[in-house]
Order: structure tokens, then sequence, then C-alpha cells
């Protein structure tokens, strides 16, 4: 007695059972998917160039005053530089007006940024918070440090 089975028949039969394989995992294959995409996007991000460290915005977003003055270096626009200087503190801003403010940031010679990446943050006991950044542009490494008050504005940037 012959038992082989036909091509449709196995191929059927081969489909049926890697769907009940992949239902019994589909877990495992829904959290592995959205990994993927994740990484996926962030390559992406990565390869097209974007910061994927610092978010760039305005104060109300989800970036702070720190992230907006280096976005205001980097950044020769002058909304990007206004948003900055809502951000400083309001003693930079008594001495300081807006305009000589903007026209600094835009005149301000600062390397091409090819990465610029907030490396961490320190909170002193006082309530103040120190914020490092790292930027790599033009063959050269710079470091910056965000000084920012109680209130989150900008004291200085050194």
């Amino acid at each position: 007695m012959s038992t082989q089975a036909s091509a449709p028949h196995l191929v059927r039969r081969i489909v049926v059972r890697a769907g009940v394989g992949l239902w019994r995992h589909r877990g495992g294959l829904l959290v592995a998917a959205v990994v993927s995409a994740a990484l996926g996007g962030y390559l992406t991000l990565t390869s097209a160039g974007f910061p994927t460290t610092l978010v760039v915005g305005s104060p109300t977003s989800n970036s702070d005053c720190a992230d907006t003055a280096m976005a205001a270096i980097t950044d020769k626009s002058a909304s990007v530089a206004q948003q900055a200087y809502q951000c400083m503190d309001t003693t930079f801003q008594q001495r300081v007006s807006e305009q000589a403010f903007t026209q600094q940031m835009q005149t301000a010679r600062t390397p091409t940024v090819d990465k610029l990446a907030r490396v961490g943050d320190y909170h002193s006991p006082a309530g103040g918070t120190m914020v490092y950044y790292a930027l790599d542009g033009g063959g050269q490494s710079v470091g910056y440090i965000v000084y920012l008050g109680q209130n989150g504005k900008v004291l200085k940037i050194e």
C-alpha cells in the first residue's frame, strides 16, 4: 500500500502547521515585531543624520530649556534663537535684548554639527541642574555645560 501525499496536500499541511505554530507564539512575535520596528526607526533616523538624543523644540514641548539653548547654538534660524531667549533667566534678559541675543546666535561661529548628544544631567541639592552635551562636527568634538536655575531657565552656558 502506498501512502504518498500529493504536492498540494503537502503544501497545505505545511502552511497549516506553520500557522498553528505562529498562533501559539503570537505574544513573542508581537514583541519581536514592535522591537524590530523601533530599531528600524532608530536606524533610519540615525543614518539620515538626525540627532537622536536631543529633542529640539519650544520650551513648552517635551524638551527643556537646556535642549532649546543648545538648539540655538547649532541652528542659526531666528525662530530657534527667539525660543532660546525665552528660556534665558530674567537676569540675562535684563542685560541683553532679544534682538542682540538673536543676532549673536546667528553670527556665532560653531562647527557644522554631525552629532549632538545630551550626555547627562546633574541635579544639585539647591535645586539647579547642570546638563552636559557633546557636539561632534567639523573634525572636532566640543563639550558644553548648560546651567539651569531652580525655575528651569538657563543661567549660563560654558
